[in-house]
């Protein structure tokens, strides 16, 4: 295996345990599904919560050589708990867990107030703010009572935005 692939497969591996820990919190945050479009030059990179390789690279090659090594991650993860423990006992309680996690989502933070912002203004009207979710009712609502329950949540979107239906199958025997 070449030093490259060994430095993608490293930082793919790595990416992946280190998104596990806020993958719940995205998800959360998004209700179970991610809806969001990507702004305008942005591209989804490896789903909800997954951090990009080349950032995740800039964080732990500490070395800036290219590419990772154990210990590196572990002197980056070591000193970043170092610069939020607040109190210095070398354990994070929650408010100081909250500031690492803050500081660690701003980048996305930003994205997200970047995609409500439609006009490029850097100020999100209420109009801005409430258009993704102006038309969550009339994509989810399957059985058109007007609202939403957990049955219409499960199924599959309508509208312009939605998947297209798969194709009816035929019936056993059906002669085409």
């Amino acid at each position: 295996m070449n030093r490259t692939t060994k430095t993608v497969l490293i930082a793919g591996i790595a990416a992946i345990v280190g998104s596990a820990a806020i993958a719940g919190t995205v998800r959360a945050r998004d209700g179970g599904d991610d809806h969001r479009r990507p702004h305008h030059g942005e591209h989804h990179r490896g789903g909800p919560g997954m951090m990009d390789r080349q950032a995740f690279m800039e964080q732990y090659d500490t070395n800036k050589d290219g590419s990772l090594t154990q210990a590196e991650i572990d002197q980056a993860r070591k000193d970043r708990l170092t610069k939020f423990d607040a109190n210095k006992d070398g354990k994070l309680d929650l408010k100081e867990y909250e500031a690492l996690w803050l500081d660690a989502h701003r980048l996305q933070m930003v994205r997200d107030f970047q995609r409500l912002d439609t006009n490029g203004d850097a100020i999100v009207t209420g109009e801005e703010y409430s258009k993704p979710t102006s038309k969550i009712v009339e994509m989810r609502d399957h059985n058109n009572d007007g609202k939403l329950n957990k049955d219409d949540m499960r199924g599959p979107r309508r509208g312009p935005d939605a998947a297209p239906a798969a194709p009816a199958a035929e019936p056993k025997g059906a002669k085409k």
